[in-house]
């Protein structure tokens, strides 16, 4: 089996020749392709929905979400928290950012700011 990283939101290239399972992929709600860029996938149910066509090939997409509050990437797979997560956001918080004394004051500023900007 072999995985490749993706963002939510960001284009991304399938390193497979797809042939006639490109038409069931562009079908998935939540999921687009733009020519030139590649695929972008929106939330996760669609990203559950396409690895059951890419697992036929071999290939499974695990994604990385932003932290929350630093913006780093965070990688799914490797979450401690993977069996309590929905697995419905496409923002988290890392494990130095939950690890950090500070962190409802960070959380509630970028809170804050986020709130403002909208």
């Amino acid at each position: 089996m072999e995985y490749q990283k993706i963002r939510y939101g960001e284009p991304f290239q399938i390193r497979r020749r797809l042939g006639n399972l490109f038409r069931d992929i562009v079908r998935i709600k939540g999921v687009d392709y733009e020519r030139g860029r590649g695929f972008i996938v929106r939330d996760y149910y669609a990203l559950s929905n396409l690895n059951k066509i890419l697992i036929r090939m071999g290939l499974l997409l695990t994604p990385e979400v932003k932290c929350y509050i630093c913006g780093t990437y965070v990688d799914c797979e490797k979450c401690p928290f993977t069996d309590v997560c929905l697995k419905d956001v496409s923002i988290c918080i890392c494990e130095s950012c939950l690890n950090d004394e500070n962190l409802v004051e960070k959380y509630y500023s970028t809170s804050m700011r986020d709130f403002i900007i909208k």
